[in-house]
């Protein structure tokens, strides 16, 4: 622990003598006022608590419980100094690690300066929170201190004299989220504690701060940056002539960073002089930690798996009564055994590591959910249970026959791995921890896929390819859900804390690092997600509907899917693309089934494949062309024998546009001919999405700035205004804004009350990070900004730009594209483009699908049928797939309900017309007189 880790734990005293004769004085006083039945004054015993303090531990331990009993007889107003009477009797006992009374004492101050009165302590009050929160801390109950230690920070910010403390205190909860693999808050924590070290100029505060965050930014991938900062402390503290727990931890931190970049003999060098350090300063779990590290590098990096169990047996037996640490060494020892193919002696390491842990992998699933709720340091656990399940898988795959006793072991395992990740991404609020989550277990649900492939069970297959993706975009879809839940007051609250903090992150961005106004910008920034992580979760815990609407986790079943599908007329083929083998998944109205293939061959087709279908390169080698879309064709499709002319497609990794797949390859014979295609994300995203207009929204908004800023210098997209106006026209009240008049503004305040939204616009996107933005003709719009927009009543919004289903691929959950960000917003269909598109081209397809879509066509359907008007007058440049391929429909396929109610309105006029003329005729008829013969 850092010096100052528990307030008041260090207290200056006199010398023995002096001690003994003022502890006397002490004593004679308090058996004085006792002895005659007196009670002092308040102020009398405010001074008598300063002068026990300056006494050592084991002379207050006789003076405060003397003090404490003649409050009580006196029954003395209960006000500060009472509090801090307390205060120090729980910090006396945690000295003596008795937790249970360090506890029940420093919870009576808390008590007692948590009063409305004028004569208590604030700041105090505060103090007791940080001392509670490390007795927790000290023991073991990481959940706990991590609560207390949040109330403290909040309280302590507002004393210039807890700087400290805060300090200290955002380093014990940057550890704390460390340890439950929360790495996005942990470097939040950190940054906060760097501020406050920074505003009191405590270099050995930073350096502990900044130490937590380049753990986390060596975890989540970032090595270059937690280099320079482990660098720069080894600096700091190497310098010093006496050697420190933080120079160690320094050096142990540039090790492992080392490692990670392959960089082995400096890594190996930097843990050596750690374990120096620890032997120096007599540290034996230290020396323990660096001896397992080290072992870690000969197994995972040097696969050197005999030198590796040497150094883990080593630190397993001077581990101690670190059970976290045991943990982790039983753990890595199993993993030896695995690799070497022991699979016996690894299954034996991994039980003895879930026995330290007390974590029974047998018990049903409602008590595993508690019990998993309440295991600090997950990923060891997850880890562990991974390990045990594909420890059983391979063991199955090793035997002659293959065991499907084994093979069910493995699924056990998969199946409580799976529910742990479910709790750690309700656990991790921040996007950047649940993507490092998603992006670290997509092995986890290949395995687990495999593991269903082999015990022939679909449905169990079809579960984990659902849990491997767009999982982030179904969280959004449930928090959306949540927030109609809502009081307005409260919903309104979030939105102001989202748009504020998006109002920074902007600004930052703005802003060079480094200088005050950047620091200070950041540190506000900072402190808001932690005040809207505290809204957000007293929202959880105050509204039981919120909380169920915004963690329902539940993946549809199979036999739901095959009846929505069978309404639809439709099948659903899903991909999972692995390390080892791709799967193909294709769930029909009454038939399942699941292909497995080689992912080497499917990879290398399609990487020459997809560059041909973005660009005019087609025209030139059509023929190769040809070749490899017939090739995609043969892997993807033709083995999973489509029997429904609608065909929906969620996909992994690449998005491919199956209607260019041809079924022959001599001649072109494309999907598009026999199949009307849409994408989804995933089933679960599918069945959440739905129509959400109502009665008051409008019917149609159309934007086309045409002219844009000259300081986009992008082209004018001539003709765009008048193909709006023309589509306009199906519609009964259209709104149409073209020119100066497409702006930002008006997007983002008419868009969410508009049932059909269309952009004629300019877009740019890329895969290698930029993020990806749309033009107005005034301005710009980020893919991040729309995180803050309000909810939207949209059914289908129209991205006639380029490039807008192009961005960062996230494994394990799709491309991060202006598409999925309209889909986050809860817009159940988008249509949007793969690459480039040509305006002429884009126009006259986009007007072709509203044409159909009007004649009440499913999405899907009316898409396809535009593409083959196009085909049917198109030139022989034209019919390139380039052409008219890169537009498709990701989403909702369902007919648009704008149109259903149109023209039932006009139907039944119709109907209502023909009555009033029909009874008019009969009654002109009656009147006449009857013919006489």
């Amino acid at each position: 622990m850092m010096p100052g880790g528990f307030a008041g734990a260090t207290l200056p005293f006199r010398t023995r003598r002096a001690g003994w004769r003022f502890c006397g004085i002490l004593t004679g006083f308090f058996l004085f006022f006792e002895g005659l039945g007196q009670c002092p004054q308040p102020e009398m015993i405010r001074s008598r608590y300063d002068s026990l303090m300056t006494l050592d531990n084991d002379r207050q331990a006789i003076g405060f419980p003397a003090l404490v009993r003649l409050c009580d007889r006196c029954r003395l107003n209960r006000d500060s100094t009472y509090a801090k009477i307390w205060h120090r009797l729980g910090t006396l006992a945690y000295l003596k690690k008795d937790y249970p009374t360090a506890i029940d004492y420093t919870r009576r101050a808390i008590r007692l300066n948590s009063q409305k009165r004028n004569d208590v302590s604030p700041s105090f009050l505060a103090k007791s929170y940080f001392n509670l929160g490390n007795i927790y801390l000290d023991q073991q109950d990481f959940r706990t201190a991590r609560l207390v230690f949040q109330q403290f920070v909040t309280m302590g910010s507002r004393y210039p004299e807890r700087y400290e403390l805060v300090g200290l205190a955002y380093w014990h909860l940057a550890n704390l989220f460390f340890k439950e693999s929360d790495y996005q808050k942990s470097i939040r924590q950190a940054e906060l504690g760097v501020s406050y070290a920074e505003r009191i100029g405590n270099a050995e505060l930073m350096a502990a701060n900044l130490t937590e965050k380049a753990n986390c930014l060596k975890e989540t991938g970032d090595n270059a940056q937690a280099l320079q900062i482990v660098n720069q402390i080894v600096l700091l503290f190497g310098s010093s002539p006496e050697p420190s727990i933080r120079l160690a931890n320094a050096y142990s931190s540039q090790a492992s960073v080392l490692g990670r970049l392959r960089r082995f003999g400096e890594a190996l060098k930097s843990y050596e002089k750690a374990y120096a350090v620890h032997v120096q300063i007599q540290n034996p779990a230290g020396q323990s930690e660096v001896t397992s590290n080290i072992g870690f590098l000969y197994d995972n990096y040097l696969h050197q798996y005999d030198k590796a169990l040497v150094q883990y047996r080593k630190a397993l037996e001077t581990i101690a009564d670190d059970r976290y640490g045991r943990v982790r060494i039983l753990s890595n020892i199993g993993e030896v055994y695995w690799r070497k193919k022991n699979y016996q002696t690894a299954l034996r390491y991994f039980q003895q590591a879930l026995d330290t842990l007390h974590f029974d992998d047998r018990q049903k699933p409602a008590e595993l959910t508690r019990t998993i709720r309440l295991t600090p340091y997950k990923e060891y656990l997850l880890t562990v249970i991974q390990n045990k399940a594909d420890t059983w898988l391979d063991y199955a795959k090793s035997r002659p026959r293959n065991h499907r006793v084994f093979f069910q072991e493995a699924l056990k395992r998969y199946q409580i791995a799976d529910q742990m990740i479910d709790i750690m991404r309700f656990e991790q609020p921040g996007q950047q921890s649940k993507l490092y989550w998603r992006q670290k277990t997509h092995s986890m649900y290949e395995r687990a896929i495999e593991t269903a492939y082999r015990l022939n069970d679909s449905g169990l297959a079809f579960h984990f390819f659902e849990k491997s993706r767009a999982v982030l975009l179904s969280d959004k879809l449930n928090e959306l859900g949540a927030r109609q839940e809502l009081p307005p007051q409260q919903a309104q609250q979030e939105q102001d804390f989202r748009q504020r903090i998006n109002t920074m992150q902007n600004a930052l961005s703005e802003l060079k690092p480094g200088n005050r106004s950047y620091d200070s910008t950041r540190t506000v920034l900072l402190t808001e997600q932690e005040k809207l992580d505290a809204f957000l979760k007293k929202l959880e815990q105050e509204n039981p509907t919120y909380y169920r609407y915004k963690f329902d986790n539940t993946v549809p079943s199979l036999s739901r899917l095959q009846n929505w599908l069978n309404d639809r007329k439709s099948t659903l083929v899903s991909y999972f693309v692995g390390d080892s083998a791709l799967y193909s998944l294709a769930v029909g109205p009454s038939v399942t089934r699941l292909v497995r293939q080689s992912v080497q061959d499917y990879q290398k087709v399609v990487n020459e494949f997809l560059p041909l279908c973005a660009t005019e390169r087609q025209n030139r080698q059509f023929g190769r062309f040809l070749t490899l879309s017939h090739q995609v064709y043969n892997q993807l499709l033709k083995p999973l024998t489509l029997t429904t002319e609608r065909v929906i497609v969620s996909p992994d990794y690449h998005f491919i546009p199956f209607e260019t797949l041809s079924k022959s390859a001599n001649q072109p014979d494309f999907l598009l001919n026999h199949h009307a295609f849409s994408y989804g994300y995933s089933a679960t995203v599918l069945l959440k999405e739905t129509e959400r207009s109502s009665a008051k929204s409008s019917e149609f908004l159309g934007l086309a700035p045409v002219h844009f800023n000259q300081t986009f210098q992008q082209a004018t997209l001539t003709g765009s205004d008048q193909v709006l106006a023309n589509i306009g026209e199906l519609f009964s009240h259209p709104t149409i804004l073209t020119d100066q008049a497409a702006t930002r503004r008006a997007f983002r305040t008419m868009a969410p009350n508009y049932r059909v939204v269309q952009l004629f616009t300019h877009a740019e996107a890329d895969s290698i990070g930029r993020e990806p933005l749309l033009y107005f003709a005034d301005s710009t719009l980020r893919l991040s900004e729309l995180s803050d927009d309000g909810p939207y009543q949209t059914q289908l919004i129209v991205l006639s730009a380029c490039k807008t289903s192009l961005g960062v691929n996230q494994q394990g959950e799709g491309i991060f594209s202006l598409a999925r960000g309209f889909a986050t917003l809860g817009i159940p269909s988008v249509l949007t483009t793969l690459w480039s598109v040509e305006d002429q081209a884009t126009y006259q397809l986009t007007e072709r699908f509203y044409y159909h879509l009007s004649e009440g066509l499913p999405k899907d359907q009316a898409l396809q049928q535009a593409k083959l008007d196009w085909l049917a007058s198109a030139s022989r440049a034209d019919q390139l797939p380039y052409r008219w391929a890169g537009l498709i429909l990701v989403g909702n396929a369902e007919p648009l309900s704008v149109y259903h109610t149109t023209w039932w309105w006009l139907g039944g006029g119709f109907v209502v017309i023909l009555a009033l003329v029909m009874g008019r005729r009969f009654r002109q008829r009656s009147r006449k007189p009857k013919a006489v013969y």
